[in-house]
């Protein structure tokens, strides 16, 4: 896999990889273990979406953090709340104050 793009995001590395099916997978990676794979958030048909979509899970993420959500297996989580998958979220193109809206529900 072959990285595309790379961000830095709340203390990770936000990388777009792309695949050896002409994909691209969206992931987050620790800076403390920078060997590590990360975890995959979504994947892409195209490397435009896929850098957008990097891009916009920053926004989100530091609004779920905000909010006292946490990162966990593709999900934002916080006790007595519904989980929140990443994925959809990043193809629905949530904005940050869509996403506001929906965690304060």
């Amino acid at each position: 896999m072959t990285i595309k793009h790379s961000i830095t995001c709340e203390g990770s590395d936000v990388l777009v990889h792309e695949t050896d099916s002409n994909s691209y997978q969206v992931s987050i990676q620790s800076k403390s273990n920078p060997l590590g794979k990360g975890n995959v958030l979504e994947t892409f048909t195209r490397l435009e979406e896929a850098i957008v979509a990097a891009e916009h899970f920053c926004k989100l993420h530091a609004t779920a953090k905000e909010k006292g959500y946490y990162l966990e297996n593709g999900h934002f989580v916080k006790p007595d709340r519904p989980k929140l998958h990443v994925g959809q979220l990043l193809n629905e193109r949530k904005e940050p104050e869509q996403f506001l809206q929906l965690l304060e529900k």
